[in-house]
């Protein structure tokens, strides 16, 4: 849940950027009929770039902070195919290698997942996005994930999606993958491998002068082996100010301005680990071999909280200013800046600071091959988290 808020707070408001740019401002330079130096070649790149199939190589690596029990890294890696066909729609088929490891390797395990996808438009008011995936773990578990969105452009204003999905809780070992403790209350048992199963929809208001108006809301489940069914709710929204809307190739094209208030909340709070904590009751590491001995109760009992390994209190509030910063240093880079600073608080813990960074950037390397790159750093719930996302795309 946590870094499914972080990537919400930095990119939300994206929906209303292709409204706000459809209509670039025209150089003081240049006359209805005058063609700028490059603008010809520049418009054949991007015109490929979206109609051309392309192979995405993909790697991803991740660390946080925490406890043995709260802290996982992994570094992923894979490949997405996108082929694009005539009716405009783009083919998905992605594989993903995904090793996991704990503070120290104490425990390391690995996921690896398929998947086949799609997303394009029904009509000019209607677009699409489908995927169905299957993951199968190191432990010989099979699991699935999935997902399905419309969106609908019900005016050149407004804009609202609908989806529901599956996806996996990549907050800890046990979230992530689950654990198999060999004594205790779950001795036999699998604890843990949760998935986060909800239903979503988003809405966009562009108003005058270059202002709109953003909301997002959900309801699902996170359930896993051992860990319970449990239920979350989920609201966000804010206004936004285009300050800068410019042409795409512009050294500065976008500079945007706003504000975001988040709130969610579990029935139960599961940032636990009772009967299959990696640390005893007394703090004390346990082996491997004794796994289940924690003496620590799996049960939520407030403030106590159970087993589960994510972030999951019972109400969790922000505020934060937002902005955002993109443009073409050069014809062949291209960068995105993010950033938002503010208060969060959440059940058991005071208001304090909140505050995270994404910064992006994609080189052209020719006119078939580009390099982008990712950096995203966040202090926003009970652990600070870095990400590296690089890519290299091929067009064929």
């Amino acid at each position: 849940m946590r870094r499914a808020l972080l990537v919400l707070v930095l990119v939300t408001g994206a929906a209303p950027l292709a409204l706000a740019q459809a209509t670039p401002e025209r150089p003081k330079d240049q006359s209805p009929g005058t063609v700028a130096p490059g603008e010809i070649e520049r418009l054949r790149r991007e015109i490929e770039s979206e109609t051309r199939s392309n192979l995405e190589l993909l790697l991803d690596a991740h660390t946080e902070t925490g406890g043995l029990n709260d802290k996982l890294r992994y570094l992923r890696f894979g490949a997405r195919l996108n082929l694009r066909r005539g009716s405009g729609s783009t083919l998905r088929l992605t594989a993903i290698q995904a090793p996991y490891a704990t503070e120290g390797g104490i425990v390391e395990e690995s996921a690896t997942s398929l998947s086949i996808g799609a997303l394009g438009r029904h009509s000019e008011a209607i677009g699409y996005e489908w995927e169905i995936g299957a993951v199968r773990f190191s432990t010989g578990r099979w699991d699935g994930t999935g997902l399905l969105r419309l969106t609908v452009r019900a005016s050149d204003a407004l804009r609202y999606s609908v989806g529901v999905s599956r996806t996996l809780v990549e907050e800890s070992m046990l979230s992530a993958v689950g654990l198999d403790p060999v004594l205790g209350p779950f001795a036999g048992e699998r604890v843990g491998a949760v998935t986060d199963n909800r239903l979503s929809a988003s809405v966009s208001w562009q108003l005058p002068l270059r202002l709109d108006l953003v909301g997002e809301g959900a309801l699902g489940i996170h359930a896993g082996s051992n860990t319970g069914s449990n239920l979350f709710k989920r609201l966000g929204g804010g206004p936004f100010w285009n300050a800068v809307a410019k042409a795409p190739e512009e050294s500065i094209s976008l500079l945007r301005i706003g504000a975001w208030f988040e709130y969610f909340g579990f029935d139960e709070d599961r940032l636990g680990y009772g009967g299959a904590s990696l640390v005893d009751a007394r703090g004390q590491e346990v082996p491997l071999d004794e796994l289940g001995s924690d003496g620590i109760s799996p049960e939520p009992d407030p403030p106590h909280p159970g087993v589960g390994g994510y972030f999951s209190p019972e109400h969790f509030t922000s505020l934060v200013g937002r902005v955002e910063l993109r443009g073409r240093a050069s014809p062949e880079l291209e960068y995105n800046v993010a950033a938002f600073l503010g208060r969060q608080s959440y059940t058991g813990v005071e208001s304090r600071g909140a505050g995270g960074i994404a910064a992006s950037l994609k080189l052209r390397l020719g006119d078939r091959v580009s390099l982008p790159l990712s950096y995203v750093w966040d202090d926003y719930g009970p652990f600070t988290q870095q990400t590296l996302r690089a890519r290299v795309v091929w067009l064929f």
